[in-house]
């Protein structure tokens, strides 16, 4: 062999060695940040878990609540309603829980929090008249989606995102 062949075959081989040392290295790289974004993935599926069970948990609180006269059945409504919608919009389709729907929508004008206080006191009274006339029309039908709710069983969060197809 001649020495250029064998500066060839030299210069050959260290390049090999450089290519196969940097396609190694981005191999590593690529798999500690895949690792690192497995981390963040289930990071933020514990953390969706655990809003999930909370808003459960906050559906569950105020349907006990509206059971047991703590809460208006207006104001229960249009907490449920924001509440469902979030987890399972489908679910105030249904007949038991359509009356929740139908409260949110008649109450949506109705201003609140700070809005309330600045309404005068005519206004308060008849928007408060109209909201106690609505519930006692709909009382049983409120009564009964807040028992089925009590007694619904909520899906697990990986049952209900894949549901919808995520």
């Amino acid at each position: 062999m001649s020495q250029t062949e064998i500066v060839i075959i030299a210069f050959l081989s260290l390049f090999c060695v450089i290519m196969l040392k940097v396609v190694l290295f981005l191999w590593w790289r690529q798999r500690v940040r895949l690792k690192e974004n497995q981390q963040r993935i289930e990071n933020l599926q514990g953390m969706l878990q655990e809003q999930y069970k909370h808003r459960v948990d906050s559906i569950r609180v105020i349907a006990n609540a509206m059971d047991e006269g703590q809460c208006e059945f207006t104001e229960g409504c249009i907490r449920l309603k924001m509440l469902i919608d979030q987890l399972d919009p489908t679910l105030l389709e249904r007949d038991e829980f359509a009356i929740i729907s139908h409260i949110y929508a008649e109450t949506e004008h109705m201003p609140i929090k700070e809005d309330w206080k600045k309404l005068d006191k005519k206004v308060k009274t008849k928007l408060t008249n109209e909201r106690i006339a609505l519930e006692g029309k709909n009382h049983e039908a409120i009564a009964a989606a807040v028992q089925a709710l009590r007694q619904h069983q909520f899906a697990e969060l990986g049952e209900v995102s894949g549901s919808a197809g995520a």
